[in-house]
């Protein structure tokens, strides 16, 4: 038991990252263990937004349409591949839009189509002042204050899908 907790103690006190020598196993299970050993300086909000012929807004769609599964809380897979991509525009980013144009018109397909499609990020600072509201709800865009959101990326059907 002192093999496995004297190196998480030193891990979560005093080392940031594993301690020389540990097995790879042992390392895992410490990261695990101190899995929040800082702070979070804000967090993050994704949005999928398109917008419709004739339309000077964006519309956020719900992304529990097009990512069931929510098993990161509030977050979706769509949310982990933004945060690992560096939130930036690419080729994986378009690959992605595509899809959801493709996607949202197989559930939509009696609807008005979307012209563009857009992905934003909103990010929220945490303070004891003020807390974070309503739990693992993500907050929506328009709440967000203005110097807290960006548009990462924004593409037009024809781009993606052709005329």
């Amino acid at each position: 038991m002192l093999v496995f907790l004297i190196p998480m103690l030193l891990r979560s006190t005093l080392v940031d990252r594993p301690l020389p020598g540990t097995p790879r196993l042992l390392a895992k299970l410490h990261d695990i263990a101190c899995l929040f050993p800082f702070k979070p300086q804000g967090w993050s909000s994704y949005y999928v937004q398109v917008l419709y012929p004739g339309a000077k807004q964006w519309t956020t769609l719900d992304q529990a349409e097009l990512f069931p599964l929510q098993p990161f809380g509030r977050r979706t897979r769509m949310h982990r591949y933004l945060v690992a991509w560096g939130a930036k525009p690419s080729r994986r980013t378009a690959d992605m839009a595509r899809w959801i144009l493709e996607r949202w018109s197989l559930l939509h397909a009696d609807e008005v189509q979307p012209i563009g499609i857009r992905f934003a990020r909103a990010w929220t600072l945490p303070s004891r002042e003020h807390p974070p509201q309503h739990g693992w709800v993500q907050p929506e865009w328009i709440y967000a204050p203005v110097h807290q959101r960006k548009v990462i990326v924004a593409y037009s059907r024809e781009e993606l899908l052709g005329p």
